[in-house]
């Protein structure tokens, strides 16, 4: 059995798996039951090498994207930090029987 590489394989830039890949992997299994185990495995080497790459690929993308937010300042260093409400820090102080944090903490 010969490995077709999905379609869009390298425009995709994701590593899920859309509805229609998985119905045709999913009517693949009695063909590839009945692989010798040799092929089965050199499928299976073929579709991991695949999916290796498409993540390396989004990967790069990723830094990529990364390295341009650095540059133009929009990356998490100009957001603010995130702030509770004094009763969720009562309640997180409480859950770890922190008796001086409690103490300290309004309402």
């Amino acid at each position: 059995m010969e490995y077709d590489r999905p379609k869009d394989a390298d425009t995709t830039g994701t590593l899920a798996v859309d509805g229609d890949e998985h119905v045709r992997l999913v009517a693949e299994i009695p063909v590839i039951q009945r692989l010798p185990i040799g092929e089965r495995l050199l499928l299976a080497r073929r579709r991991r090498l695949d999916q290796v790459t498409r993540y390396e690929r989004l990967q790069r993308h990723s830094a990529a994207g990364a390295r341009h937010s650095r540059r133009t300042g929009t990356g998490h260093r100009g957001r603010r930090a995130v702030r509770f409400d004094g009763v969720v820090a009562l309640q997180e102080a409480v859950r770890r029987n922190d008796v001086d944090e409690g103490s300290s903490t309004t309402l």
